[in-house]
């Protein structure tokens, strides 16, 4: 995946409320919720490709707080084509939502838990068992 175009980007901000999905801070870059590569690809991201994220949050999903980026759906692997089928959670407003292009809709724990278990399975049970 390539950057996404500027108004992809704007429409992210503006979905996820101009602050970082994860934290909350105010100074935001584009999180690609699929792996895009070394040297990315020719595809441009949509909207349910990306999330506000800070940079270092940003960073984590790259490492330290990868498994946990997995478990609320702000990466998704590599394998899943369809990004909007991932729920996302974000911490702030202790919410669960699917993404539709440039908007959010907020879901029940259990509709998330339904959407992700038809995704990822057991890993997606796995995942939550372990915070629950």
């Amino acid at each position: 995946m390539s950057a996404p175009t500027t108004a992809t980007r704007n429409a992210v901000y503006q979905r996820d409320g101009r602050r970082c999905a994860a934290c909350g801070v105010m100074a935001l870059t584009f999180q690609h919720r699929r792996a895009v590569g070394m040297g990315g690809s020719k595809n441009v991201p949509s909207p349910v490709d990306g999330l506000s994220l800070c940079a270092t949050c940003n960073a984590g999903c790259e490492g330290v707080i990868q498994a946990q980026a997995l478990r609320f759906g702000w990466k998704v692997r590599r394998w899943v084509t369809n990004p909007e089928r991932v729920p996302v959670f974000y911490p702030r407003e202790m919410s669960w939502y699917r993404l539709e292009g440039v908007r959010r809709v907020r879901i029940t724990h259990t509709v998330a838990m339904e959407m992700g278990c038809s995704v990822y399975g057991a890993e997606w049970l796995a995942w939550h068992e372990a915070i629950a």
